[in-house]
């Protein structure tokens, strides 16, 4: 008696697996129930656990494929706004298309492309997330450190390059990055 309360518990359990897995599988891996003995349940249970963890693990890869996407083409138009800005020269405290500093050149164009960062390179190293070199992409901040304070901030361009406004007396450009003591933060 105790192992047929037993096998119906199985028949039960593996229902409630079904009926709960369902609404996540896809139509196709819905098994039917009826007349299925309890083995057979348990099995057609697993088989539907099994398809809906493949679902959800799939729904995973299309979430981080999205985000792949939207991160790249939100990267492109940062990009594109930053070297449409290329030769507006050097201003202290600038931060419009008549004259930008560093982090007002930053400032400005993330938030053409609807990012808001604080005013200051400081700041905006604060306040973006901080990744490795080895992960860092077009679009990505760059900031350069000295003495464990942030004194400069540009956009990575790629290749170990840098869109900024670099310093009085000249213009918004692309050139190499000169030195290890940077890091790189996303607030894409």
């Amino acid at each position: 008696m105790a192992l047929l309360t037993r096998a119906r518990g199985l028949v039960l359990a593996g229902v409630t697996a079904a009926a709960v897995a369902l609404p996540l599988a896809p139509a196709a891996s819905a098994v039917p129930l009826s007349g299925v003995s309890a083995s057979g349940s348990v099995a057609a249970a697993s088989s539907v656990a099994a398809a809906t963890t493949t679902s959800v693990a799939s729904a995973d890869r299309v979430a981080k494929t999205s985000r792949g996407a939207k991160f790249a083409a939100r990267a492109r138009k940062v990009l594109a706004r930053g070297y449409s800005l290329r030769g507006v020269p050097y201003r202290y405290g600038g931060s419009t298309p008549r004259g930008f500093d560093c982090s007002g050149f930053t400032s400005y164009v993330y938030r053409k492309v609807g990012v808001k960062l604080p005013r200051r390179a400081s700041l905006q190293a604060r306040y973006a997330k901080k990744i490795s070199r080895s992960k860092a992409k077009r679009g990505d901040l760059v900031f350069f450190r000295s003495g464990g304070r942030v004194y400069h901030v540009g956009i990575y361009a790629g290749k170990n390059k840098v869109l900024h406004a670099p310093r009085p007396g000249r213009r918004v450009g692309v050139e190499r990055i000169w030195t290890r003591n940077v890091t790189f933060g996303r607030v894409l």
